[in-house]
């Protein structure tokens, strides 16, 4: 299912967060983003989500080969901030909430490198647009929404359980009936 933002930035801006529901900082730069970027920011939860940990630690794998250290990615939060769903303009490495920070980073240009925030340092990541959108296809963009969004009305999830109660239903008027006779 892919992951879209429910109101769409006319900057085209969509913030990416990876963490877990036990870390603190996840949780406090989830609170900023909620507030700051609502509707344009999605937190995929690794220690919730198995595909959300999966696509975590290939991303991971994936910057280590572009000359990355593994050190530095090896802490969460890690927010991916996106441009039209086929640029990645930064990746930042902690829970960063100062909000002229963000409109800095969310203002960039899509460039054929990303920029790496570790704070207080910053790196530049030679990646070409096509390895960017590879890497967004792939990880970013196809997690799915966690048990606290909308379930589609006729999807198995809603249609299943409704059916066995019209039938329990069913069963129990049915019952009532025949006693009556």
């Amino acid at each position: 299912m892919v992951v879209l933002p429910a109101v769409v930035s006319s900057s085209g801006i969509y913030l990416y967060l990876y963490g877990a529901t036990w870390c603190p900082a996840c949780r406090t730069l989830d609170r900023f983003l909620s507030q700051s970027y609502a509707g344009i920011y999605y937190f995929c939860k690794i220690d919730v989500l198995d595909v959300c940990r999966t696509n975590f630690d290939s991303i991971r794998t994936l910057l280590v080969g572009k000359g990355i250290l593994r050190e530095h990615l090896a802490s969460i939060p890690q927010t991916y901030v996106v441009r039209d769903g086929k640029y990645l303009l930064a990746i930042v490495v902690g829970a960063v909430t100062d909000s002229q920070f963000w409109k800095n980073l969310t203002s960039r240009t899509p460039r054929e490198s990303v920029l790496l925030v570790i704070p207080p340092n910053t790196y530049e990541v030679p990646m070409s647009f096509s390895e960017q959108y590879e890497l967004l296809s792939r990880y970013l963009l196809t997690a799915p929404r966690d048990t606290a969004a909308p379930v589609d009305a006729f999807s198995p999830q809603v249609v299943v359980p409704a059916v066995l109660v019209a039938a329990g239903a069913a069963v129990v008027v049915y019952a009532f009936v025949v006693r009556r006779r």
